[in-house]
């Protein structure tokens, strides 16, 4: 178990609880029907088998975990939370996730064929 605050333990540190308590003005969940439906729009345009696919605000991975089977490929994503980002590591070995700010993350230019997600705007 983490430090103990206020008489309670934590799993987690305090950087950590202070992130995840700055972090929930931010924090975003898109409903499951919305992300396939927008993986469907992005089939109907012609993304398909093998697209390098990037999440600039992935949080947990939503999107890449709703991404259907036969339009999987190279996966990027990109989450400044922490936590957020160490659970989506686990959840998706195999795609590239970068746990710091999407504006300091060192991506290729002209690589992507899409970009998809629900980025906060707060």
């Amino acid at each position: 178990m983490g430090q103990t605050r206020r008489g309670t333990e934590t799993p987690l540190t305090d950087d950590e609880y202070e992130s995840a308590r700055a972090s929930t003005p931010n924090a975003h969940f898109t409903s499951p029907m919305v992300i396939s439906a927008i993986w469907d729009g992005l089939r109907h345009m012609g993304v398909g088998e093998g697209a390098q696919v990037l999440d600039p605000a992935m949080g947990v991975g939503h999107f890449l975990g709703l991404q259907p089977k036969d339009m999987e490929g190279q996966r990027t994503g990109v989450e400044l939370d922490s936590i957020t980002a160490r659970i989506a590591k686990q959840l998706y070995p195999d795609s590239t996730i970068f746990q710091k700010g999407f504006e300091e993350t060192p991506l290729p230019d002209n690589y992507f064929d899409v970009v998809v997600g629900n980025v906060p705007f707060g």
